[in-house]
């Protein structure tokens, strides 16, 4: 109880009588004279209290901290980055797909590297690979398709479309699509013969 307190409680009670009145006041002051108990500082070693924020870990010390400024998965640090399933090798050389100009002049057969063939439905399309030079030197003129029963042979035919070009010994790996339309069903084998290209063989249903 305050002192103000006791003020306004003998102004609102004039007929407290005073002895009693000056016994509560005594009672008072001898309250506030004794010193209130002090808090004891904190110990250095104390835990903060709960209120308190934790202290940040420092990175590289092994606090909690991962080195390099983030996160395990966080985008942007290479830290648990995921890894692509299918990593793309760049020696890997990639042919350049180029279409049939015919009528060069000294048609030739080049020999391919590869065959890869897709079916849609009954429709087969067939991808030929081979390493040729540069134009205007060396340009693809046609594939011939040569069927006998049921194996079909392309040979990849090349000319040029100018015999007095000077051009730069370059081998670069080419490639084009041979559309063979719609197969009967069965199981059908493509060739390029006189080449390194392995047969591939497609069924249709």
């Amino acid at each position: 109880m305050s002192t103000t307190f006791v003020a306004l409680a003998a102004t609102r009670h004039p007929t407290v009588r005073p002895a009693l009145a000056l016994g509560l006041v005594l009672a008072l002051a001898s309250c506030s004279g004794a010193a209130a108990p002090s808090a004891a500082p904190p110990s250095p070693s104390a835990p903060p209290s709960a209120g308190s924020p934790a202290p940040s870990p420092d990175p590289g010390t092994g606090g909690g901290g991962s080195v390099g400024g983030g996160t395990p998965g966080d985008p942007g640090t290479g830290i648990g980055a995921p890894v692509g399933p299918t990593p793309v090798d760049p020696v890997a050389a990639q042919p350049k797909l180029v279409v049939a100009k015919p009528s060069q002049l000294n048609p030739h057969p080049v020999a391919p590297q590869s065959l890869q063939a897709s079916v849609d439905g009954r429709r087969v399309l067939v991808k030929v690979s081979w390493y040729s030079g540069i134009e205007p030197c060396y340009v693809l003129d046609s594939v011939k398709v040569d069927r006998s029963g049921t194996t079909i042979a392309l040979t990849v035919i090349e000319g040029s479309s100018d015999p007095n070009a000077i051009c730069v010994e370059i081998a670069m790996l080419k490639a084009t699509i041979v559309d063979l339309g719609d197969l009967d069903p069965g199981t059908w084998t493509i060739t390029a013969p006189n080449s390194e290209a392995a047969p591939v063989t497609v069924t249709i249903e």
